[in-house]
């Protein structure tokens, strides 16, 4: 180690620069791979992350029926939870043309025990609070809003409500609510779409002030209530729920759908395909760095011991002239792979992208240190293994012996008893020597 020290302090003033350039292709492809890979492992995941952090609905059911009882459904086997939501059209929202209010909960489930949203930015609402309402990603970049912001919701009459009117066709004429925007919010059946401009979702307690407004007067109300319905048993108890629902009551056409079939499928098939060119980018990466990376390394490794093989001659050992050439590449390579970990950590910001960035449920900087450790160590390896193996092939390839063919005028003047002089004068003439001093 102390030899290794000495030469790279004498090193470092003449090729400084060589291992700078070295820390910073390090860098470089560092950064450029573990960013892809990380990012691929991110996007591959984000909706099953997503999916096992929110509670989320196994069945979407839709019997589209008004005064449907869901009673008879939440007491069937393995119905954990049931979030009823309204149908509603016929609100709208002060200066947002074909902008409606979503579909307000119709019981206190949605949002609290099925369908529980993961919070992007501020908060989630307060069940009880009627001015209170959460939104997708989508709907405050569409509408360039923050959290904080107020609007004004108009909800039809009774009457209207009872009617079923669209409001992007005739203006709801009921009250007008102010409602202030509390968080940004995201869950499978929330989820925004490539394209579309997002939604709102208020409370239960909005629901409850205006029941009449949404769903219009009376005990049967016109519209719509259907529900989101959480499964003790996931998808496999999916066949058993569709025969208990047919079973009380009476209906076999009722739709059922497989949430996580419907809403993640797509977005899955989507999403590893992303993670598979981003994984085939830092493969491409990855072979051009080995390239890049090796190049300088063999030149620096190379450099240097064509200056170590004079110290053999002094007693210099294999391995501490080995261990020489590899000890200022194994610097620059960790030097340069932490940078490289650094900025990947920085990139992941922007990770992961496409349809998985829609389910993302902790999109920001996120350090995935298996990849990013794995990474790291490899890099140092690699890069010190090479430069040693570089420094031990190149005194190998010295020590081998190298052989000049003899003179017969010499090995006759050997062979006569010729002086010394002689023998020697005539071996300089004839003869063309051997390894650096070899002449024609």
């Amino acid at each position: 180690m102390g030899i290794a020290l000495t030469w790279l302090r004498l090193d470092l003033r003449r090729r400084w620069r060589s291992l700078v350039v070295l820390v910073l292709l390090v860098a470089l492809s560092v950064g450029v791979v573990l960013t892809a890979v990380a990012g691929a492992r991110r996007g591959d995941t984000a909706f099953d992350r997503l999916w096992a952090r929110t509670l989320p609905a196994t069945v979407t059911v839709l019997p589209n029926q008004p005064g449907f009882d869901w009673s008879k459904v939440a007491a069937l086997p393995g119905v954990t939870a049931v979030g009823l939501f309204a149908v509603y059209y016929g609100g709208a929202v002060e200066g947002m043309d074909g902008v409606d209010v979503g579909f307000p909960p119709a019981n206190a489930g949605v949002g609290q025990t099925v369908e529980r949203p993961v919070v992007l930015a501020g908060r989630m609402y307060n069940p009880s609070r009627v001015d209170e309402v959460v939104a997708s990603p989508h709907f405050m970049t569409a509408h360039h809003l923050r959290v904080g912001d107020t609007l004004t919701l108009h909800l039809s009459t009774p009457a209207q409500a009872a009617a079923g009117i669209d409001a992007s066709q005739i203006p709801p004429a009921g009250p007008q609510v102010k409602v202030t925007i509390v968080g940004v919010v995201r869950s499978p059946f929330f989820i925004d779409s490539p394209g579309d401009s997002g939604g709102m979702l208020p409370t239960y307690a909005f629901f409850t002030r205006y029941r009449a407004d949404i769903l219009g007067p009376g005990s049967n109300p016109p519209i719509y209530v259907n529900a989101l319905i959480r499964l003790a048993g996931g998808e496999a108890a999916i066949p058993a729920f569709r025969a208990g629902l047919a079973r009380v009551t009476g209906r076999s056409d009722i739709d059922v759908w497989d949430n996580y079939a419907v809403f993640g499928g797509p977005v899955k098939r989507v999403s590893e395909y992303e993670a598979a060119c981003l994984l085939a980018f830092g493969l491409a990466a990855l072979l051009a760095a080995l390239i890049l990376v090796g190049q300088s390394v063999a030149r620096y490794a190379s450099a240097a011991m064509a200056e170590l093989l004079v110290l053999r001659a002094v007693g210099l050992t294999r391995w501490q002239a080995a261990s020489s050439v590899a000890f200022g590449p194994a610097l620059a390579a960790v030097a340069g792979a932490t940078l490289g970990v650094g900025g990947a950590i920085v990139a992941s910001g922007w990770m992961p992208i496409g349809e998985a960035s829609l389910t993302e449920p902790n999109p920001g900087i996120d350090a995935d240190w298996l990849v990013l450790g794995v990474g790291w160590a490899a890099a140092v390896l690699l890069v010190t293994a090479a430069a040693a193996v570089i420094a031990w092939a190149a005194l190998s390839a010295a020590r081998a012996p190298e052989y000049s063919r003899r003179s017969p005028v010499v090995a006759a003047a050997v062979t006569a008893g010729l002086p010394v002089p002689a023998v020697i004068g005539a071996s300089f003439a004839l003869e063309a020597g051997r390894g650096r001093s070899a002449v024609p």
